[in-house]
């Protein structure tokens, strides 16, 4: 476990690197400030206000970048955030960092327009689908099919059932990185299967 602990902050520590190099080469290439737009899935979730929060403590330290924030207000939608992402672009951003909700719908609607303008997207939190990620620079966060592993080995522990019945309960049904922490959990109680429990002692419900 403690060596889990000590590879999850190198990584962090190297990906922290790689924003921080990215904000400053953005910096350098032109005098005038540089703009930095923050989408998360929601834009009241205090996760997605913490990021917010890091690129305000950034700033700070570095006057010539300037972040923004914006997101669809109180829940999962993908037509908000789109909506969102392409106010910033209106406003002028030089860089956005966002967690995807539907990759197929956020490429359509929002990065396409985005590569064309050559302005550099990285994902945090929720990654885009493979097929989609020649839209971005990197992802920023957690292996999110072994974060479910995790899950399912933790239910094991709470049960010496023989049968058992668990509800996945979950966020909006097109967002990849929830859809594998499912993928992982059912992979974990089956054993054998990412997409359904076939096992016989467990039987999941979404």
């Amino acid at each position: 476990m403690l060596a889990k602990i000590s590879l999850a902050l190198k990584k962090y520590k190297v990906l922290k690197c790689l924003f921080l190099s990215w904000c400053v080469l953005l910096a350098h290439q032109s005098a005038a400030k540089v703009v930095i737009g923050i989408v998360g899935k929601t834009k009241n979730d205090t996760f997605y206000q913490q990021a917010f929060k890091g690129c305000l403590h950034f700033g700070r330290e570095h006057p010539e970048i300037e972040c923004k924030y914006d997101g669809p207000k109180d829940f999962q939608d993908i037509h908000s955030q789109t909506m969102a992402i392409n106010r910033l672009i209106d406003q002028g951003i030089d860089g956005l960092i966002v967690a995807t909700t539907d990759s197929q719908h956020l490429v359509t609607h929002s990065l396409v327009a985005l590569k064309s303008k050559n302005i550099p997207v990285i994902t945090f939190d929720s990654d885009l689908l493979e097929k989609h990620q020649q839209y971005r620079l990197t992802y920023v966060g957690s292996n999110n099919f072994d974060f479910g592993v995790a899950l399912g080995e933790q239910v094991k522990k709470l049960t010496n059932k023989a049968n058992n019945t668990i509800c996945i309960q979950s966020g909006h049904h097109t967002t990849p990185n929830l859809n594998k922490r499912i993928a992982g959990v059912r992979y974990a109680l089956s054993e054998q299967a990412k997409t359904q429990l076939t096992g016989k002692k467990w039987l999941a419900r979404r």
